[in-house]
């Protein structure tokens, strides 16, 4: 199976969990009053949305280039990214806002051990996830699977902090609840602040590190034929490089071997990960 059809196996299988555990920690937060259920239930709808956002991108964003779309698909992933963190900073308000509200009121919440339960099934959900989406981005250096990632280790490491708040609740702090799920709220926003940053460099032509730069002149400079490679420039056309450089053949060459040099300069460039497009300018000497 290719590696776009176990992304969109993973992200496939984050939209079914996640939609099972917003019923079920919403069905707690109604029963048990827990503003802790509720933050998660929220989280767990985000992560909903989250997969099928980023399943569609996958999908788009695999597509070959055509007449329409010459340098292909690629910024897909990173507009369906921006999509996904406006919904974390709607979420993160709403939460903060319900946890205030119930310390306002001070409402008691009923505290059941199938709490424990529900955020448990989320924190080893979400585990799973984290390990396998981590594999992917490894092996395709894939935004997508970044944000899932990054997405289910912060769910992870939320839910512990909700296991921690339900056993100092039952530990006569009731209030400490709501408390928390203030954090919960802070720790989402943060991350849709984060994942809009990342994906903003991608639609913006950022230019990827200096060291990723010097790699690709390198590579350039190594092809056979090649006497120098210089003034390279790159940027990302959504996820991935857009590449132009310069390359120096010797003089006695015939024009088709300096093409065919250059030509090869391309490809080369062309069969990593990152770069999408090359473009190479040859220059006699």
């Amino acid at each position: 199976m290719t590696s776009t059809g176990n992304q969109r196996i993973l992200t496939m299988a984050t939209l079914l969990g996640s939609g099972a555990l917003v019923v079920g920690l919403f069905t707690a937060y109604v029963v048990f009053g827990s503003q802790l259920a509720l933050a998660q239930a929220g989280d767990s709808f985000m992560d909903v949305f989250t997969a099928a956002v980023l399943m569609w991108t996958v999908t788009v964003a695999a597509k070959p280039q055509d007449d329409d779309h010459p340098f292909g698909h690629s910024r897909a992933e990173p507009i369906g990214g921006l999509v996904v963190a406006v919904i974390a900073g709607v979420l993160a308000i709403e939460i903060a806002r319900s946890a205030v509200a119930a310390l306002i009121a001070k409402e008691r919440v009923e505290l059941d051990y199938l709490l424990v339960a529900a955020f448990g099934a989320k924190t080893l959900f979400k585990s799973f996830v984290f390990v396998l989406s981590s594999r992917a981005r490894k092996r395709t250096r894939s935004p997508a699977m970044k944000a899932l990632a990054v997405d289910a280790r912060n769910d992870v490491l939320v839910s512990l902090l909700a296991i921690g708040g339900f056993f100092a609740a039952r530990s006569g702090f009731p209030t400490l609840d709501s408390w928390l799920a203030l954090p919960v709220a802070l720790w989402i926003a943060w991350a849709g602040v984060e994942l809009a940053r990342d994906n903003i460099r991608y639609l913006m032509g950022e230019a990827p590190p200096a060291e990723r730069q010097e790699e690709l002149r390198q590579l350039a400079a190594d092809i056979p034929g090649v006497i120098s490679a210089h003034d390279l420039r790159a940027h990302f056309l959504g996820t991935e490089l857009q590449v132009h450089l310069h390359i120096v053949v010797g003089d006695t060459l015939s024009v088709q071997e300096a093409h065919d040099i250059g030509e090869a300069v391309r490809v080369a460039l062309e069969d990593q990960d990152d770069v999408g497009h090359c473009s190479v300018h040859i220059d006699i000497r």
